[in-house]
């Protein structure tokens, strides 16, 4: 199925922007991952994006994790269903988070204790914490066959920005953290202090516009770092997506480019 034609048929469900959702279809094009795991769902519209990508390369497997708990209208089996993109996806509700899931994972491909890995692209997109995704990232590790990729979402995103929203996310109390721990992005922390010195990871790409931080499990003695600012092409949505989150992240960083969140910011580069 062509981006356009998913595009238009999730478009305006969140929670995953046109410019995100181009990127990562066109990863699954490139690539051709032929297992993923998705840890974190939401209405599963990113779910639908990928599903597409491998319906147009002609087949391939999604394992989608979330919560029993999570209730959003639409749902991604509704989503799934309505573009007849179902059959590329299998869902796991579970009780506690994504982190039993990996346990139960590592046990089943665990053979004369060793676990043999399955996957090819993982997608992290759930609690935004230091304590459950830095240990989901060594969980995954273990499950991710060499080449593969590991995509984190919310980047820079911290508790303090969602604090006026509410009190509580995935089931970390906000009051219950320290200064620390609301002002500064642990999704930035779990990539640049655990698989940054990683020993088996050598290329990483941020892509500040969709808050992304990426990850390839190739052993090599030469580590790169990318800071992608542009892409090759956009949409009209796209666009408008892009202006919108840089004016709001600007804001944001403008606010504490003094403190804690600046001190290893890539965003602060300036584009080539």
């Amino acid at each position: 199925m062509k981006f356009e034609e998913i595009r238009d048929q999730v478009l305006g469900v969140p929670f995953i922007t046109v410019s995100s959702a181009r990127s990562l279809y066109n990863l699954i094009i490139e690539e051709k991952p032929k297992n993923i795991l998705e840890l974190g769902i939401a209405h599963g519209t990113a779910t639908c994006y990928m599903a597409a990508a491998l319906h147009e390369i002609g087949g391939g497997r999604i394992v989608s994790v979330d919560l029993e708990s999570a209730n959003y209208e639409p749902s991604c089996e509704e989503q799934l269903s309505r573009t007849g993109l179902d059959q590329f996806v299998e869902i796991h509700r579970t009780k506690t988070g994504y982190t039993w899931f990996l346990h139960d994972e590592i046990v089943r491909n665990t053979v004369n204790d060793i676990c043999v890995p399955k996957y090819d692209l993982c997608i992290i997109d759930g609690p935004k914490n230091w304590n459950i995704d830095g240990f989901s990232f060594f969980l995954v590790d273990k499950l991710l066959n060499e080449d593969g990729w590991i995509i984190f979402d919310d980047y820079g995103w911290t508790y303090e920005m969602s604090d006026k929203l509410r009190d509580v996310t995935d089931g970390v109390t906000h009051r219950h953290l320290s200064q620390a721990e609301l002002e500064t992005p642990h999704i930035r922390e779990v990539f640049e202090l655990l698989v940054k010195q990683h020993g088996s990871y050598s290329k990483f790409i941020v892509q500040p516009i969709n808050d992304w931080a990426i990850a390839q499990k190739c052993k090599s003695e030469r580590k790169t770092y990318t800071v992608e600012y542009r892409k090759e092409k956009k949409d009209t949505y796209a666009t408008i997506e892009d202006w919108v989150m840089r004016a709001g992240r600007w804001l944001y960083f403008r606010r504490f480019k003094n403190g804690q969140f600046a001190r290893r910011e890539p965003f602060t580069k300036k584009p080539d």
